[in-house]
């Protein structure tokens, strides 16, 4: 009998050992809500080769991933080695600047209004090499409405521009090219017409 109650008195001590341990892990699993003022700033192509003279464009895209609208400072800084002679326009939230002008405030006041939750905004970055070298270029956006908290995502842009070789260069490959699938096909010709006579 006074083994069957010790037996009795473990079981329950085991039992409420098993109720308080689910009860402080279950703690551990509650799940935060989404905040409040939160984005997500992304782009598919961040690297590009090009001919002096030849406009580029990346297309970063901003989009609201919190549950407030939300209004965004957008900075474009150009990096060195960055040649000046480079040709440089950001457009964002309905406006364009070029990079005289490094930051505007976009998605603000009554026209447009902020950015409501789960919209995008599909930014252009246009660029003109108009001498060779290497660009380097970062956008910055920042959250304006984060109470408290200076919420900032970036991107950064590589851009190599090279001479355009002359143009007499590549005919003169075409025709090389050509050249030699002609000789070939004559060899080849000239080699069925003589095994058709043998």
């Amino acid at each position: 009998m006074f083994r069957y109650g010790r037996s009795l008195v473990t079981l329950g001590v085991v039992v409420l050992l098993v109720l308080l341990g689910g009860t402080l892990t279950g703690q551990g699993r509650v799940l935060a809500g989404p905040l409040s003022f939160d984005f997500t700033f992304t782009c598919g192509d961040t690297v590009k080769a090009v001919s002096v003279g030849d406009t580029v464009e990346f297309y970063p895209v901003l989009t609201n991933t919190g549950t407030e609208a939300d209004s965004y400072l957008v900075t474009l800084t150009e990096n060195p080695p960055t040649p000046e002679e480079w040709w440089v326009r950001l457009c964002a939230g309905g406006r364009c600047w070029d990079s005289t002008e490094t930051s505007a405030v976009i998605w603000f006041g009554e026209v447009p209004g902020p950015l409501e939750p789960g919209l995008t905004d599909s930014m252009r970055l246009d660029i003109l090499p108009r001498t060779s070298g290497q660009g380097n270029f970062t956008i910055t956006v920042e959250s304006l409405s984060s109470p408290g908290v200076r919420l900032t995502k970036s991107i950064t842009f590589l851009l190599s521009a090279h001479e355009q070789g002359p143009v007499v260069n590549q005919w003169g490959l075409i025709i090389l090219i050509l050249l030699i699938l002609t000789s070939g096909l004559y060899l080849i010709y000239r080699r069925y017409r003589w095994a058709k006579q043998t």
